[in-house]
């Protein structure tokens, strides 16, 4: 399929989402992203990261940074792919995020990494549990191992302990890694992967085969958008990759 007939297939595939009725927030929007135009990545696409130089107890992955501050060798469109860069001086890496909207949704892209690489989806909207958008589901995917992550709060949120912190400028959250499987993907080499949310239902496909299923904590909120993440072992600068990015709605 060329490029045309894609856009052509997300633009019928939006139109049908409309017109299946039932509850319209709840029918993802569809589109694709090819990274071929340079224009339309600036201005559908927003970056944002952490400094390292910044990084104090207030703000431990560094200071935060976002449009016109952001490192421009954190994201660039390389040959028609979007290329992330991770740094060693940095604690926490880079990420890039799209807008998306509805509820049950597939995200799917192709990606490459190093050997010692990471690549990272996360999926945004309103999570109740640490009363705030952010992220409802995470994937982290490395050569041997496949991983979802999630978020929940340090303490009740009508605690004392939960006020001490909010009266410090602190998060009252812990990200933890919920659900590992092992998996084998060959570093250098294109693969493509499939994010499914159902419900609160969490599927990943690698190249066409099921890898990994996780019942989020929140994954049934409705959703606000998407963010890509490049990752690595702390110690060298590597390279993720992904092109072809499409986003999808599902149907219960």
């Amino acid at each position: 399929m060329n490029n045309a007939q894609l856009w052509m297939a997300v633009a019928i595939m939006s139109c049908c989402s409309t017109l299946a009725g039932g509850d319209e927030g709840s029918i993802a929007s569809g589109w694709a992203e090819d990274f071929t135009d340079q224009s339309a990545f600036q201005q559908n696409w927003s970056q944002y990261g952490f400094l390292a130089e910044g990084r104090d107890e207030k703000h431990p992955h560094g200071r935060p940074v976002s449009g016109k501050n952001v490192r421009p060798d954190w994201w660039q469109i390389v040959d028609g792919a979007l290329r992330g860069s991770n740094f060693p001086e940095e604690f926490h890496p880079a990420g890039i995020t799209r807008k998306i909207t509805g509820n049950d949704v597939r995200v799917s892209f192709r990606f490459r990494f190093s050997a010692g690489g990471m690549a990272g989806i996360t999926v945004r909207g309103p999570n109740p549990i640490v009363e705030r958008d952010f992220h409802v589901a995470v994937l982290h995917i490395r050569p041997t191992s496949i991983t979802a992550a999630d978020n929940n709060v340090l303490h009740p949120k009508d605690s004392p302990e939960a006020a001490a912190l909010a009266k410090q400028g602190k998060w009252n959250r812990k990200f933890f890694y919920a659900k590992k499987e092992t998996v084998q993907i060959t570093p250098e080499e294109w693969h493509d992967l499939s994010l499914e949310l159902r419900g609160k239902a969490l599927t990943a496909f690698v190249d066409g085969r099921k890898v990994l299923e996780y019942a989020t904590l929140a994954g049934d909120a409705p959703k606000t958008s998407i963010g890509l993440q490049p990752g690595g072992n702390k110690k060298d600068m590597l390279d993720t990759w992904f092109d072809d990015i499409r986003v999808e709605p599902l149907y219960r």
